[in-house]
Order: C-alpha cells, then sequence, then structure tokens
C-alpha cells in the first residue's frame, strides 16, 4: 500500500475521526440461506461506522403460515449469525412482491435513528435471474435518494479476504469516492486485517492524454482523495473493457465496479462478461462523497 493510502486508512482507524459519511445501510434478499456473502458485507460495513440491518424477504401475503415462517427464519437469522463479529440488526419482512417490499423497505427509519442511505443487493452469477426484479426497482430507489450497491457473487466467494480492487473512470468520480469509502470501511473489520485495496484508473486507450490530465484536475481540485500516483492507469480498445478488469483483477478477493443509471439502459449487459472475478461490488453512489 502506497504511503498516502497508508495515511488514510490510518486516520480513518481512529475514533474520534470525524467521518462526513457513514454507511446506514440496510440490505433485502430472499437467498439468506443459499448464500451469506450479502450479510458479510453488511457485518463489515456496520462493524466501526455505520449501522445496517438485514432484511430477510418473504414472498407472500400476511396470514398464519407466512407469519410462522418469518418467525422460523428470523431464528434462523439468529443462529447463522451467532459468533460473528457484527453490528447488523435482523428482521424479516412478508409482502406479496419484491417491488412492495423494496418500497417498504426504503422507507423504514433504520435502528440508528438516523434514516438508511445505503441500500445493498445480491445475485448469484449463477442465477442472474435475480437482477430481472432488482433493475426494474432501480428508479423507486434512485428516487429515495440511496446510494445503491448490487453484490455479485461467484463460487470464489471473498477468497482469502486479502486484496480488494477498484476501479474507477475520471468521468465517474461520483462513485469513485464512495467506493474508496466503501473499501477502507470494510478493510477495517478483522476479517481484512490482512488486506489491501489496489486502484486502478480505466481509459479508453485512444483518450489516454486527456483522460490522464481529466484525473490530475480532479485531484487537484480536491474531488478525488487520491494522487493519481498512487492509482495504475490501464488503458483498453474498445469493447475490451471487462476483458481487462476481468485480467487485472481475476485473483482479487472483491472487486469494486461503479455504475450509473444510464449505464443500464433497461438491459442487465453491464453486470454481464466477468465470469473468472470473484465477488464483485457494483456501485452507484446517489452524489459524490466528501472525504475529509
Amino acid at each position: 500500500m502506497s504511503r498516502q493510502l497508508q495515511i488514510f486508512a490510518q486516520r480513518a482507524d481512529k475514533e474520534d475521526r470525524e467521518v462526513s459519511w457513514r454507511p446506514f445501510g440496510v440490505c433485502i434478499s430472499h437467498d439468506t440461506f443459499k448464500r451469506r456473502s450479502a450479510f458479510d458485507v453488511m457485518r463489515w460495513l456496520s462493524y466501526k461506522y455505520g449501522v445496517g440491518t438485514y432484511i430477510h424477504f418473504i414472498k407472500g401475503y400476511l396470514n398464519e403460515e407466512t407469519n410462522q415462517a418469518s418467525k422460523e427464519s428470523l431464528k434462523r437469522l439468529i443462529n447463522l449469525s451467532h459468533g460473528s463479529k457484527n453490528r447488523v440488526y435482523l428482521d424479516t419482512i412478508i409482502s406479496p412482491s419484491y417491488t412492495s417490499a423494496i418500497a417498504q423497505v426504503v422507507q423504514l427509519s433504520g435502528i440508528s435513528g438516523k434514516g438508511n442511505n445505503l441500500i445493498l443487493f445480491e445475485f448469484s452469477r449463477t442465477e442472474p435471474e435475480t437482477l430481472k426484479e432488482i433493475l426494474p426497482n432501480y428508479k423507486m430507489i434512485e428516487s429515495a435518494r440511496f446510494d445503491v450497491c448490487i453484490l455479485n457473487t461467484s463460487y470464489k466467494s471473498f477468497g482469502y479476504k486479502s486484496e480488494l480492487h477498484i476501479w474507477n473512470r475520471p468521468d465517474d468520480f461520483e462513485n469513485a469516492n464512495l467506493m474508496i469509502l466503501l473499501g477502507y470501511i470494510i478493510l477495517g473489520h478483522p476479517d481484512w486485517k490482512k488486506g489491501v485495496i489496489k486502484i486502478f484508473a480505466l481509459f479508453p486507450k485512444e483518450d489516454v492524454v486527456d483522460k490522464r490530465q481529466q484525473l490530475l484536475d480532479l485531484e487537484k481540485e480536491g474531488r478525488l482523495p487520491i494522487s493519481p500516483a498512487n492509482i495504475e492507469m490501464v488503458p483498453y480498445e474498445k469493447g475490451s473493457r471487462k476483458n481487462v478488469i476481468s485480467t487485472y483483477s481475476e485473483d482479487a478477493d472483491l472487486t469494486s465496479i461503479g455504475f450509473r443509471n444510464e449505464m443500464l439502459k433497461g438491459s442487465f449487459e453491464f453486470f454481464d462478461g466477468y465470469v473468472d472475478l470473484g465477488n464483485i461490488l457494483f456501485v452507484s453512489a446517489n452524489k459524490a462523497k466528501d472525504i475529509e
């Protein structure tokens, strides 16, 4: 880790440090008992600076049967979390559709007494159909001014929790600061005590000179908290972006990639094509975050 990044991490470790943004996050999933990766992310984000809520979704109408299923699921959740280092509030929600469940969740005040500011979804690379439930609700979530994280899990899971890669584009600084913040918050958990962060800037090959200057300008203006000297510049040919990321981050234990709503365009293509990577955290910030 570079000296500048080490200083940033040390400052983040101070208990009395003023943090301009804290993750008051909520996660909703109906695959809780298939995969625990989303719960792990909530544990890591909530360990030091934030407060998390994890909600298991049960599809159906409230009746005696679903009410009993809710109680049993909550008991299983508590058993699963027992012994893990976490500050995550566990609950269940019964709703006739995923959309109605999300609408209820985004209105929760949060157990911190403050409104939630981040929502986490999860889908498996072997079951991408779950995206069909998540993405149609993106506009609703965006209107609630949430930062959105979508965790794509793979058979590699989080590996040895030793390398976290962050991919940034100079024209996407709104997401860059949030990804950097989330990266350091995650590394603050004991599970990642031997972890390091690597930051990459992705440029179209023909725009390397202009985009590098744009990156320098962002750093000078204070809109990017990392010196360009500490970011590896990675050019790519048109149409090869995903291949380049896959080549550099194949052995990463978690890869963070930013996205904006206009990139979705009603399709799931943006999230495809990362077959060989471990878990991926796709991040969309509601607005740029300041790092003090």
